[in-house]
């Protein structure tokens, strides 16, 4: 989160994506960096368990709201 932070901040952009467990704690990382508007999508935790055929599937259904932030702004 810290890179895609200073990233965006030199206009790269960029996008972080945590589980819903760290909701809280991401957006005030965000708010300590000065990125209080920093894009971050939310899945459901935990993931660790998933294989890579569920974490595809994961990544699917965010990719319409990924590629809106990165594509479109």
């Amino acid at each position: 989160m810290h890179d895609g932070i200073h990233l965006e901040k030199v206009g790269i952009p960029t996008i972080t994506i945590c589980t819903d467990i760290f909701e809280i704690t991401s957006r005030s990382m965000a708010q300590m960096w000065g990125a209080k508007d920093y894009p971050i999508i939310y899945t459901s935790h935990p993931i660790s368990h998933l294989n890579t055929s569920e974490l595809r599937i994961r990544a699917e259904e965010m990719l319409s709201t990924i590629e809106k932030i990165l594509l479109v702004g």
